[in-house]
């Protein structure tokens, strides 16, 4: 506990803040924050995917799943169409038996498929709102809020993965999805205002990784000089009171 009560407000983004916004909560309300998200038992949850909340992406089934499904396809169409060239059917071709062997495997499984999918976003959209207000962002240490971040990027349709610690130019997040080949997110769990100079380097990573576009994500203010300088370029920067915004639009 007295790790994190030294590492709550600890500059995330040292050398550009410029003061604390007028709508930042008191170091009181954030620490009355964790002690009721840790209370539910909502930051473990922030930080753990237990197997029963994975969701299963679009396109990507679980290989038991698709190995089932060949066999399915391929074994039992054969069988019939082995059976039917011996002149039992000959009306009913191979192929149209393959067409309802196929027809009759996603009338089973698709739903199932489809229900798996459903119960792993709501799981998902359970766990993300636990966190909702400034001060329970504030509330979270840097990994809690970069995991709350990757879920809110998830619930907008996109596909993430952490990006490693060692030469990651400051880099939290890959997204690919919704028209985005390749995107860098920056997550700062930050109380002051993040200025044009840490934009500038997000920018040159930016450049430097082949991304097309940048998030940055900051529970702190931005400067007028940083979307100044942002406009017109692949980065869109989210405050604290934006990221209040995202929060409620998935309550």
């Amino acid at each position: 506990m007295t790790r994190y009560q030294l590492s709550l407000f600890t500059d995330d983004n040292q050398g550009s803040a410029n003061g604390e916004p007028d709508w930042m909560p008191s170091p009181g309300a954030v620490r009355r924050a964790r002690a009721q998200l840790e209370q539910r038992g909502a930051l473990a949850a922030l930080t753990e995917t237990p197997a029963s909340l994975q969701m299963v992406p679009a396109g990507e089934p679980p290989w038991l799943w698709l190995v089932g499904a060949v066999a399915w396809v391929v074994v039992w169409p054969a069988v019939i169409a082995w059976q039917f060239s011996r002149g039992t059917l000959p009306w009913l071709s191979p192929w149209l038996v393959l067409l309802l062997a196929l027809a009759h495997m996603l009338l089973l499984v698709g739903p199932v498929y489809a229900a798996v999918r459903d119960t792993g976003k709501s799981a998902l959209h359970r766990r993300f709102r636990q966190v909702g207000t400034l001060a329970q962002m504030l509330a979270l240490e840097p990994k809690e809020f970069e995991a709350w971040v990757g879920m809110l990027f998830t619930l907008d349709g996109f596909t993430g993965r952490d990006m490693p610690h060692v030469g990651d130019h400051g880099i939290d997040l890959a997204v690919t999805g919704n028209g985005t080949r390749y995107g860098l997110v920056q997550c700062k769990r930050y109380r002051g205002t993040v200025g044009e100079p840490t934009v500038r380097d997000l920018y040159g990573t930016l450049m430097h990784e082949g991304a097309e576009y940048a998030w940055l994500a900051t529970t702190g203010a931005i400067s007028r000089q940083a979307r100044e300088w942002a406009a017109g370029k692949p980065i869109e920067l989210w405050d604290g009171q934006k990221l209040v915004a995202l929060a409620k639009k998935h309550r």
